[in-house]
């Protein structure tokens, strides 16, 4: 009797879990980290970084809005002083948008990089690798939770032009509350897919690299001093988040495209495009260098946004 039990209790020691056990156990160990005052206190900190980083460059980010939506005067990161001359203080209306969804995606980042994290150990992934798989799962979850409040920021930031060149007579969305409640799924949604691998992409590379670069601090970094190891983690992780940015932009022009356009479409003014038709589209117009078409704006962009967040991580 004693040899059956010992038989079954090693069966069941040795056999695969299923996908829902799976899920179960990653979740139950996620939320368990989570418990951890430090944890809690370092999640809070990071949300914290992403929203004010994001406020420190949003005059950028509508600028790249502007350049990716092919606009004939603000077409290039030199025109940001006249961006800002002609927005004026409407430069930052669209900012809530992106300070929430900062703030939403630095915390949701903790507890969801732990949950794949732990999922994709479970499912024998090398450590070496595990950050990057864990990343690009959590990425592509938040930038679908993103899209509605980013396509929100992208029309507030493009109605401030279309007012001045009389395409529109008022505000399509006089606030980001006003447009995330009234705004159809339609084109919330509008071009979920590109943001969806963009993000995914983003923070496959970033989690990787962060995870060798703080392998290699704790092996090797003994006898470096506190300031290089600030320049080291700041300028690296800024660096990182240059190489992800570039590495990504053709999806992050075609969101950029998909969004400019997503009101047209989603009122019938224009017809709806997807994800494929806008890439055909950019490399008919400008053949392959067209898909990096404003990097120079994009990446100043992040440059500004991970040196705060690498300084404040510090």
């Amino acid at each position: 009797m004693s040899n059956a039990t010992s038989s079954v209790n090693l069966m069941s020691a040795t056999a695969p879990m299923s996908f829902s056990e799976v899920c179960r156990q990653a979740a139950f160990q996620a939320s368990d980290s989570m418990t951890d005052a430090l944890v809690q206190q370092q999640a809070a900190e990071g949300a914290t970084l992403r929203a004010a980083a994001a406020f420190v460059a949003y005059p950028l980010d509508v600028l790249k809005t502007q350049v990716q939506a092919s606009h004939p005067q603000y077409n290039r990161l030199l025109k940001l002083p006249n961006i800002v001359k002609d927005y004026r203080m409407n430069i930052l209306k669209g900012y809530p948008g992106v300070g929430v969804n900062a703030f939403i995606m630095g915390g949701l980042m903790f507890g969801g990089y732990r949950f794949f994290d732990n999922f994709w150990q479970l499912n024998g992934v090398p450590d070496y690798w595990r950050p990057a798989v864990a990343g690009a799962s959590i990425g592509m979850i938040c930038g679908v939770v993103a899209t509605p409040l980013e396509q929100v920021k992208t029309v507030m930031a493009l109605q401030e032009a279309w007012l001045k060149e009389g395409k529109i007579t008022q505000r399509i969305y006089p606030s980001v509350v006003q447009g995330a409640l009234n705004a159809p799924a339609k084109l919330k949604f509008y071009a979920a897919m590109p943001l969806m691998i963009r993000t995914g992409l983003f923070d496959c590379q970033l989690f990787f690299y962060n995870s060798r670069l703080r392998d290699w601090l704790a092996t090797s970094g003994s006898d470096i001093s506190p300031s290089s190891r600030l320049a080291i983690s700041t300028f690296g992780f800024m660096t990182a988040g240059l190489i992800g940015a570039t590495v990504n932009y053709p999806f992050d022009l075609v969101k950029g495209r998909m969004m400019a356009e997503a009101y047209e479409a989603s009122t019938g003014v224009k017809t709806p495009s997807t994800m494929i038709g806008t890439f055909r589209k950019v490399i008919a117009d400008g053949g392959v260098a067209g898909l990096f078409r404003g990097l120079p704006t994009r990446s100043a962009l992040h440059a500004t946004v991970w040196c705060v967040v690498g300084i404040g991580r510090e």
